[in-house]
């Protein structure tokens, strides 16, 4: 399973892909040079720029109640908080109105702008029905700290998110206390929190010492999960629907609203 290339999202990398393409179509479908004119690949970037922060401060506004809680998680712009359709209506209605002015540059901004936001829906779509159709829960039991066997791959009919954490990692333990709220939340998902690699010693010594209220915090001292999910970082969250289908993948620290925008597409 791919979420990443290196520490950067495969979704950021899908945004700079559509980004490198636009800019390549502006450059191609060229526009006379006129004084005082902008490059089409400078109004293209406009775009991106304005469209982000519009897509960014839309998803703000929206979790505003999240975002209260946590004032400086509006800062942690990795927890995926962005609105696709104020981004593209600010940024496509920003650069008709810059090109109102400009009739040299339309052909150019045009092209480039279709190229890269169709170069990012198909890779987007694309990544995420491989993603969907190649990962799933393992057919593996693991313990819970009160000894019972849990099945992962038994969804119950429930959606399920699978967390793998470790007690050493500082993102992890971080973002626990906002996952245990969630799981308290939503009596209708099943949260299941896959410690990788630790002893039941430790596992119970760092949920005491954090006072922490978990269920369901199951025990996989081989690391079985992250193999079988061929995840190599953690924290990484896995959501998956009630027939146990992918939906999406986190790699990293999640903010209680970047949490709640997931768990709201279940």
């Amino acid at each position: 399973m791919i979420s990443s290339v290196g520490p950067v999202p495969l979704a950021v990398v899908w945004v700079l892909v559509g980004l490198a393409i636009a800019m390549l179509v502006a450059s191609v479908v060229r526009a006379p040079a006129i004084e005082g004119v902008p490059r089409p690949r400078s109004l293209v970037v406009d775009m991106l720029l304005l469209g982000l922060l519009a897509g960014r401060a839309a998803f703000v506004i929206w979790h505003l109640g999240d975002y209260a809680q946590d004032p400086w998680g509006v800062l942690r712009i990795g927890d995926g908080g962005f609105l696709v359709w104020p981004a593209m209506v600010a940024g496509l209605g920003w650069g008709a109105w810059r090109l109102r002015r400009w009739p040299s540059l339309r052909r150019p901004v045009v092209a480039a702008a279709l190229a890269g936001v169709l170069s990012w829906a198909v890779l987007s779509a694309g990544a995420g029905w491989l993603q969907q159709s190649r990962v799933t829960l393992p057919a593996i039991s693991l313990t819970s700290l009160q000894g019972e066997s849990i099945a992962l791959a038994d969804t119950q009919g429930t959606p399920v998110v699978v967390n793998l954490w470790a007690s050493w990692c500082g993102p992890c333990r971080r973002e626990m206390p906002v996952l245990a709220r969630a799981q308290q939340r939503h009596p209708d998902i099943r949260f299941l929190f896959v410690n990788q690699g630790e002893t039941r010693e430790e596992v119970e010594g760092f949920i005491a010492a954090e006072q922490l209220t978990l269920d369901n915090v199951l025990l996989d001292e081989a690391a079985l999960t992250a193999e079988r999910l061929q995840v190599h970082a953690y924290p990484t969250t896995l959501f998956f629907d009630g027939q146990g289908r992918l939906q999406q993948i986190h790699l990293g620290e999640l903010s209680a609203a970047g949490l709640q925008s997931k768990l709201d597409s279940l």
